[in-house]
């Protein structure tokens, strides 16, 4: 079969699981490279069929209410022998998990990739949605340095019928909340757990639980909130902290996150706070180890040092762009890790034997693929219950102690401010240079790009490939231009792009990120419509 619903015409495979595989395919109909998630289940029994089938109906019934430029898209549903295919907005990218390989990454990009991300779960969120699996394996990172969120498979929305097995467990361990491996249902606080653990990873090489192939010991260690405390994060670790607290009410919101992560990824200098673990708590007895929270699983805020002086670091260097290798990370000394002692491992398998606590972890088509939209995830379900009220998390969470400095001085001295002195610039200023920068397109691909912060410019190779479909570009009416009064401009746009096979004209919406730098105007990021 090399087309699908009379219109999509398969042409490469992306990526493929155990009941699916992705295609890279193209729509006749528009024009345009999509990707296509087909279900393979030939050899499945008639129940698990029908899940497959509901769980594909309700990824595109769930994306289809979700609309944010940093979520993979759904278009379409084509169902060919009594088997849905997903159509979905096809991102030419690489996942987190496989950029992660060549090793940790700066602190001000692992920022500038979560901001996106978090506003993406915000837009989830707000729409009644947990996605349930974040995970560096569902972030996709495009050749221009997007950032997409993908594979809403397992995701949860309010309204929907379960379609989950009793016994089985949503998500992968080493991303999962600790709530949720001791039996509590998904909900936004989850999801916000699992992103600083993405985030977490990217800068320091590995999840908050460590690595680990055995599922059910790593189960244990996330049930108890065991997490390593973050020690090259830089300016993160403040917020790395709070997202990780293993109370739900104490996790900033997706939405305070995502205006955190963004401040962090601008440069500003943050405070290094050092923070010590919490006690080791008492081990629950009998079956409590992974059910519900009980008694037995009370445990202490955290310790923090006692008062230093306020130690800033600079910011970490962004990587180079993002071209054909999405990035050139320069992988950092693994760090030392502790030997924990044959002890502990004894003790943790032996409470797992007396539970007789058993969970079928399974996790989302392998995480290394590099896929356009990624194969998403097989059934990895919990027990059926009704669908939950999210209660929105409490905002006075604690944050973490400012150290002060010595007795001797009135007042802590403010760290230097790592930006130069901006010219003031009016929202005409900024219609113009939106304005005079399409207008160098798409002829004079270079002179555009020079248009960008150097530290934000996307690969000069991908900006020609993007731009060079068009014979014209032009823009619709006028550009919607809105300050926040500091120098920053967002500016919103409608372009029309006229397509050089076909003629054919389309009208996208662009939004432009636009700060004033010194006594010029520079682009520090676009998201494409």
């Amino acid at each position: 079969m090399n087309k699908l619903g009379g219109r999509y015409v398969l042409l490469d495979q992306l990526g493929a699981g155990a009941m699916g595989v992705v295609w890279r395919a193209r729509d006749e109909f528009l024009h345009r490279d999509v990707a296509v998630k087909q279900l393979l289940l030939n050899d499945v029994e008639s129940n698990e069929f029908h899940e497959a089938v509901q769980r594909a109906m309700r990824e595109g019934r769930i994306a289809a209410r979700l609309q944010h430029p940093n979520a993979i898209a759904v278009y379409d549903v084509v169902v060919e022998d009594g088997k849905p295919c997903l159509v979905m907005e096809y991102l030419p990218s690489r996942n987190l998990s496989a950029i992660l390989e060549r090793g940790p990454m700066p602190a001000q990009e692992a920022a500038r990739i979560g901001s996106l991300a978090a506003g993406a779960l915000a837009a989830a969120h707000s729409a009644g949605i947990v996605h349930r699996d974040i995970k560096p394996g569902n972030v996709l990172i495009g050749r221009d340095g997007t950032v997409k969120i993908t594979d809403f498979g397992i995701s949860r929305a309010l309204g929907d019928v379960a379609v989950t097995k009793t016994g089985m467990l949503a998500g992968t361990p080493a991303y999962l909340a600790p709530e949720l491996a001791r039996g509590a249902e998904p909900a936004p606080p989850s999801d916000v757990f699992s992103l600083g653990a993405t985030i977490y990873a990217m800068t320091e090489g590995e999840p908050p639980f460590g690595k680990s192939t055995n599922d059910l010991g790593l189960l244990y260690k996330v049930a108890r909130g065991e997490t390593r405390p973050p020690t090259r994060s830089g300016p993160l670790t403040g917020l790395l902290t709070r997202l990780l607290a293993n109370e739900p009410s104490q996790r900033p919101t997706a939405a305070q996150a995502a205006e955190e992560l963004k401040a962090i990824a601008s440069g500003v200098p943050v405070p290094v706070t050092r923070v010590i673990p919490p006690r080791p708590m008492t081990p629950p007895t009998g079956t409590a180890v992974l059910g519900a929270a009980g008694p037995g699983t009370m445990q202490g805020p955290p310790r923090t040092m006692p008062p230093q002086a306020p130690r800033t670091q600079p910011p970490a260097p962004l990587p180079a762009t993002y071209d054909d290798d999405y990035g050139d990370y320069e992988p950092e000394p693994e760090p030392k890790k502790s030997n924990r002692g044959l002890a502990v491992a004894a003790a943790v398998l032996g409470v797992l034997l007396i539970s007789g606590a058993a969970y079928a972890i399974i996790s989302a088509y392998g995480d290394k693929s590099s896929t356009g939209a990624g194969p998403g995830s097989s059934p990895t379900t919990t027990s059926q219950t009704e669908q939950p009220t999210y209660d929105q998390p409490t905002t006075n969470a604690p944050k973490p102690t400012t150290e002060k400095q010595t007795p001797s001085q009135t007042k802590p001295s403010q760290p230097p401010s790592s930006k130069p002195p901006a010219t003031k610039f009016t929202q005409a200023q900024v219609t113009t240079f939106t304005k005079q920068h399409y207008a160098k397109l798409p002829s004079n691909v270079e002179a555009a790009r020079n248009d960008w912060d150097p530290g934000r410019a996307p690969g000069l190779a991908s900006e020609k490939e993007h731009w060079g479909q068009f014979s014209k570009v032009a823009i619709r009416g006028t550009p919607l231009v809105q300050s926040d009064g500091e120098g920053d401009f967002t500016v919103t746009v409608v372009l029309e792009l006229t397509e050089k096979e076909t003629n054919e004209v389309t009208t996208p919406e662009y939004t432009l990120e636009i700060s004033g730098k010194g006594d010029r105007l520079l682009i520090t990021g676009e998201q494409r419509g």
